[in-house]
């Protein structure tokens, strides 16, 4: 009888385990088409699908094949709600379609949650202040979203990478989340060390980083 209860614990354990282990899974690249408006998309395996916007640092530098890595982003910690980390960044830069596309880098969506870009402003200091929409047409409500932002100057460098927490509810607070068919905003976020003169054209990338749900 006790081995029959070790057996099953240990296959509930493991099922427990498993699902948690595949969250903390990236998804894969499974192809990358073309467009008709000349946008370029990746497909993953997880059925999600991104733009792909940055080139190579071997395209920057002129030696590189054709095809285009995207930006990718880790938090080196997880910042309070709206504030800002920044992040170190390799050389990267955005392609010419990107920068001829720029309306579509302002927007990013996962597991129903889209995020956008509302407004910027600049104050007093010369801080950029971000504003975000976010919409959520999710079956989950959720309590704290993370977005990665690469800032790109005019001519399409790399100025700067922000972990930004765009939403964060008060614990047990629920009229605080985001809930199910609701759309908010954000608080302004302030981001120091941006160059005003360089960031005319507003070209950024976002991509949702980590959702927690309730």
């Amino acid at each position: 009888m006790f081995k029959k209860f070790s057996v099953y614990s240990a296959i509930c354990c493991l099922f427990w385990v498993i699902p948690s282990l595949a969250d903390q899974l990236q998804p894969e690249k499974v192809a990358t088409l073309v467009l008709e408006n000349g946008a370029r998309v990746q497909l993953n395996d997880d059925f999600t699908w991104e733009y792909v916007f940055v080139k190579s640092a071997n395209e920057v530098s002129g030696q590189a094949t054709k095809s285009a890595a995207l930006a990718t982003v880790e938090a080196v910690e997880k910042p309070a709600a709206g504030s800002a980390t920044e992040l170190s960044a390799p050389s990267v830069s955005l392609s010419s379609a990107a920068i001829a596309q720029a309306d579509l880098l302002k927007s990013t969506a996962k597991n129903g949650v889209k995020v956008s870009l509302l407004s910027s402003q600049w104050d007093a200091q010369d801080r950029l202040g971000l504003n975000f929409e976010l919409v959520n047409t999710g079956s989950k409500n959720y309590v704290q979203v993370a977005l990665a932002v690469s800032l790109f100057a005019d001519s399409g460098d790399l100025l700067s990478k922000q972990e930004l927490k765009v939403w964060q509810a008060i614990f047990r607070l629920p009229e605080s989340y985001l809930r199910k068919g609701q759309t908010r905003n954000s608080d302004t976020i302030w981001l120091d060390g941006v160059d005003k003169a360089q960031w005319q054209k507003q070209l950024l990338t976002l991509k949702i980083t980590e959702m927690d749900s309730r």
